[in-house]
């Protein structure tokens, strides 16, 4: 019996107790979920805080970060891992799987180092053309800049990774060495030029004078043999031609071309030479001399394209316009030096005569000419004298005669059918006959229908600045 009882005991016990308990809910949270690495790599870890029974791994996703500890574990540790070296100076990125999150790693390139081969060079007074080797990593931009003036780029002044930069001396103009560079990211190609030998050298004449139009001009040198000098000029609109580059050995004739200006003012400017100084002094565009032809055009109603020729020197600018809207410049509004000016007139078939100037101008305020453009109009008149006091109601065919002549009897020739014109109505009633347009002196004829309104009706034809009146019997 009692054996019994504890046995009932023991079920009731057992029935209130869950042999399959409910698992802990498991959060994971990450010391960090991005971070970044030096070029030169190392160790890292991330921490994961979490509950004690809840399970967790990590694992890397890229080839150059390895795991080195905690990749799987069950309650708060850390992952550990190891980032290797980068040699290049792009950067790169990868990521990591901790606890079911990613973790982004990005790694730092290198930085950028350029070497820049050879790095130095001499050149001779006469300058000329040379060039240095750029290296780095492929991913190095870079820029080449001159430290001097008298050193440019010929080709390569920007790019990345490696390339060769190509730069051009100019002549050294005095006896003293100089030194410039060219930069490189840092990295400096210096440059050493020698000067010219110590002599002396003098000059035939020590300047000279030029219009506005510009011109070539020329002076001897007179040195050694041996000596060696260099012509430069100071001035961009004087450059030396002759000889190349300005580089010359004992006497001979230095050859030089002076542009045409647009200043109004004079301007001067030097060549140099060993010392030496030659003056070149230009005239200013006030002191142009300009001439225009035509400068009268007596023209007809209907005219075709026209033009004006501007006589002036190289340099010497000049202005065309006019406050006529019947005439249009096409060309020409503006120039420098010898030119045209090419323009139209609108056919003038309704006024009478009219005129209007093309204004040109150049830099003084009240220099200019004018050309004048006189254009001949028209002249109308209609005969209806055979017109009744009203056409008769059955209407009919009739005419009245119109007369038009230039103001200028020169045009139109024998015929004098230099003025056009057309003959019309809006009279539904009236129908013109002839064809139009008309030229000169002619017949106009023209059809009336029969009225049916048994009244008196009354209707205009119109043509150029005349009015022809048509009354109609209405019974």
């Amino acid at each position: 019996m009692r054996l019994r009882v504890l046995a009932a005991a023991c079920l009731v016990i057992l029935a209130g107790c869950d042999s399959n308990p409910a698992q802990p809910t498991c959060t994971f949270t990450l010391s960090t979920t991005s971070m970044t690495m030096g070029a030169a790599g190392g160790a890292g870890s991330v921490t994961v805080t979490t509950g004690n029974q809840c399970a967790w791994t990590a694992s890397s996703g890229v080839s150059w970060i390895t795991t080195t500890g905690g990749t799987a574990a069950t309650g708060p540790g850390a992952f550990t891992f190891n980032v290797a070296a980068l040699a290049s100076a792009a950067s790169r990125n990868g990521s990591l799987t901790v606890a079911g999150q990613a973790v982004a790693v990005t790694q730092q390139g290198m930085a950028c180092a350029y070497a820049l081969l050879p790095a130095s060079r001499t050149v001779d007074a006469a300058g000329g053309t040379a060039s240095f080797d750029v290296n780095t990593d492929t991913a190095c931009g870079w820029t080449a800049a001159p430290s001097v003036a008298w050193l440019t780029l010929v080709s390569g002044g920007s790019g990345s990774g490696n390339a060769t930069v190509t730069y051009r001396v100019a002549a050294n103009p005095d006896a003293a060495t100089r030194t410039g560079s060219l930069t490189v990211g840092g990295s400096a190609h210096s440059v050493t030029q020698s000067g010219l030998t110590s002599c002396t050298v003098d000059l035939n004449k020590y300047q000279d004078s030029f219009s506005v139009a510009g011109g070539t001009g020329s002076f001897d040198v007179s040195a050694s043999s041996s000596c060696a000098w260099v012509a430069a000029s100071a001035a961009g609109w004087a450059r030396v031609t002759d000889p190349s580059g300005g580089l010359g050995t004992g006497s001979r004739r230095v050859t030089y071309v002076v542009d045409g200006s647009a200043d109004a003012a004079p301007r001067s400017g030097s060549i140099t030479v060993g010392g030496r100084t030659f003056t070149i002094t230009q005239a200013g565009t006030t002191a142009c001399d300009y001439s225009v032809a035509p400068v009268d055009f007596r023209e007809c109603p209907q005219v075709g394209a026209r033009s004006v020729a501007i006589t002036t020197a190289a340099g010497c600018p000049w202005t065309s316009s006019t406050p006529a809207s019947w005439i249009t410049i096409s060309s020409g509004r503006s120039g420098t030096g010898p030119g045209a000016i090419a323009f139209s007139i609108a056919s003038n078939y309704d006024a009478g005569e009219r005129q209007a100037n093309i204004e040109v101008r150049w830099p003084a305020p009240t220099a200019g000419q004018n050309v004048r453009v006189v254009q001949a109009g028209c002249g109308y008149a209609v005969d209806t004298s055979s017109f009744p006091a009203a056409f008769p109601v059955a209407g009919g065919d009739f005419s009245f005669w119109v007369f038009s002549s230039s103001t200028d009897n020169g045009c139109g020739g024998p015929l004098q059918n230099a003025c056009f014109w057309t003959a019309q109505t809006t009279a539904s009633w009236i129908t013109i006959l002839s064809q139009m347009p008309q030229y000169g002196y002619d017949r106009v004829s023209f059809r009336i229908a029969a009225n049916g309104t048994g009244v008196l009706r009354t209707a205009t034809i119109t043509l150029r600045d005349k009015t022809v009146t048509v009354r109609q019997a209405g019974s």
